[in-house]
């Protein structure tokens, strides 16, 4: 009995054509992963300005309490015992 035969295609070629497939493939899922992030990313909400309004008004107000806090930091941070001086190769 014959066999039945749906494509025509020699055993050599089935490796070149599923390689083929396959890059095909990963080629296609990263356009669609680069176009998903592209449309995405162009999509911002707008800002509403009473927001950005009251957070001025929290960072003002937040400046006020860190003063009236305490002392003011100091501009260079105590030195540990094995620390040397910034500029020790100038002498």
């Amino acid at each position: 009995m014959p066999e039945l035969k749906l494509f025509a295609i020699a055993a050599e070629d089935v490796l070149a054509i599923s390689m083929v497939a396959l890059v095909s493939f990963a080629l296609g899922m990263i356009i669609t992963i680069l176009f998903v992030m592209a449309r995405s990313g162009s999509e911002r909400p707008p800002l509403d300005p009473d927001l950005s309004e009251q957070d001025e008004e929290r960072e003002d107000s937040l400046d006020g309490r860190l003063e009236a806090a305490g002392d003011p930091p100091s501009k260079d941070p105590p030195k540990e015992i094995w620390e040397k001086d910034p500029d020790w190769w100038r002498k």
